[in-house]
């Protein structure tokens, strides 16, 4: 499979754009999902032990998923973290991809195949101090159960030498699954495992 070309999209991580989207998740991302989303994290204190950049790795039940993961980490991850996401979802609509670069530093991969360029530059922000979130079902579940998992976050982790470190969320099949366009109340957990150490 060729490889497909990388957008780095670089300016969305500039200290300029950290800054805004730590703003924007603040004073508007974070209050309008907790208008319908009761957020519970749980275990967070298990990232305490972490020294430097990590893989997040998380079940995917809802198009909403990154932004509660951004909201479930602590600050000092939050705003140095890229949201992987399937090129062929979100960022085939222009405006999509740049609201969703711009309030969670979302990153284009393709799905079926040719991402070893992509899958290099995450490394490269991995060891330059980013951590990567990434959901490695790689599409929403249809039934709400966890699917199989692809090789990226694995290769992420053994290439770079830096944990992963689980999440499990709880609750946003319910609230916001594939598929529907308005939001149901409802309770939302996250819950931490510890870091997994790659080596």
């Amino acid at each position: 499979m060729e490889t497909q070309p990388v957008d780095t999209a670089r300016w969305a991580r500039t200290r300029g754009m950290r800054r805004m989207r730590a703003a924007l998740q603040a004073s508007l991302l974070f209050p309008a999902l907790s208008s319908f989303c009761r957020l519970d994290v749980r275990d967070r204190e298990q990232l305490r032990v972490l020294e430097g950049p990590a893989v997040f790795v998380a079940n995917h039940v809802s198009a909403l998923d990154a932004v509660v993961m951004a909201e479930a980490l602590p600050p000092r991850y939050r705003n140095r973290s890229v949201v992987v996401a399937a090129a062929d979802s979100i960022f085939k609509r222009k405006w999509e991809a740049r609201l969703a670069q711009v309030t969670v530093d979302a990153f284009p991969i393709p799905r079926g195949g040719g991402a070893r360029a992509h899958l290099d530059y995450l490394k490269e922000l991995l060891h330059n101090n980013w951590s990567v979130i990434i959901f490695p079902e790689g599409r929403l579940t249809a039934t709400g159960a966890i699917g199989a998992f692809r090789k990226g976050a694995a290769v992420l982790a053994m290439d770079t030498g830096v944990p992963i470190v689980p999440a499990y969320v709880d609750g946003m099949f319910e609230v916001m699954p594939r598929f529907r366009r308005v939001p149901r109340p409802g309770r939302v957990t996250v819950t931490f495992a510890g870091p997994i150490s790659a080596e």
